[in-house]
């Protein structure tokens, strides 16, 4: 695709934006369910387990976690209702999503594929690494953080699905462009859409922006997903982590940051196979 071409598809994207036509997708039905009944205080545990256990692939991952490396010293279990009552109504969110993602993310597209694939690899391995940063914050939850990791770049998700509908000489530079163009954006309205709390929402805005200074000296779910989408093997010991807002406001050392993955590797390898 010429760059004018490129161009051309931008101003299409924007404008399906600015119009309100670029669909968002939706949830399945049995995790809207789910999720709805993770909200409702007068819903009870079995209500909840026969909601799972009626959908046979979220009931399974939710098993095979519940028997994960996490959970190595604990007895395994068999039934929907024993991995409930192990994980909690916070992780089973959590998977409910992740399984939600996977489902919305089959394409045969061959550059969109490829997208959304690095979109679910990354987004699992921040999750995961914000799980196990979160662990050291005693007023943050690790459930919600993994879920703030999972979402963090969620709109590159309806911006592929639109883009396989709507252009046919998509290339991998052209979509590249629109993603990171557009991907916050996005991500904003489908959180709002799905009905996401407030302090998720404001993740996928603010967890780009390094310097970001806040009125609280405590580490928000935005400090920990901005720390977790730079930590990689590669580049961990390239950055100045002294100049970062949100390590500082996390109270980790440029030590810790630069050898994260060696000191964390156990507690890393058991939140990457609860998100497998």
């Amino acid at each position: 695709m010429n760059q004018t071409r490129a161009v051309s598809v931008i101003g299409q994207i924007y404008l399906a934006i600015e119009n309100n036509e670029l669909v968002l997708p939706t949830m399945p039905d049995s995790a809207i369910k789910i999720q709805r009944m993770l909200d409702d205080i007068n819903i009870s545990a079995n209500q909840i387990v026969l909601a799972v256990a009626s959908d046979p692939v979220i009931a399974a991952q939710l098993i095979k976690t519940a028997n994960s490396a996490a959970y190595s010293d604990k007895p395994k279990v068999v039934s929907v209702m024993a991995a409930v009552s192990r994980l909690g109504f916070k992780l089973l969110r959590n998977l409910v999503l992740t399984i939600t993602m996977a489902r919305l993310s089959n394409t045969n597209h061959p550059v969109i594929k490829k997208h959304l694939a690095e979109f679910w690899e990354h987004s699992r391995e921040v999750a995961a690494i914000s799980y196990v940063l979160a662990k050291n914050q005693k007023h943050l939850n690790p459930d919600q953080a993994m879920l703030a990791g999972l979402v963090h770049d969620i709109g590159t998700l309806p911006l592929c699905l639109h883009a396989e509908k709507m252009i046919s000489d998509l290339d991998d530079a052209t979509l590249g462009t629109l993603v990171r163009k557009f991907r916050a954006q996005i991500g904003e309205k489908l959180l709002h859409a799905w009905e996401f709390p407030i302090e998720l929402i404001e993740v996928i805005i603010a967890h780009e922006d390094l310097l970001r200074e806040t009125d609280s000296s405590r580490a928000s779910y935005a400090d920990i997903v901005t720390v977790a989408n730079m930590l990689n093997r590669v580049t961990a010991n390239m950055i100045n982590w002294d100049n970062i807002a949100a390590v500082k406001r996390l109270w980790i050392s440029q030590e810790t940051c630069q050898k994260f993955f060696d000191i964390f590797d156990k507690e890393l390898r058991a939140a990457r196979e609860m998100l497998s």
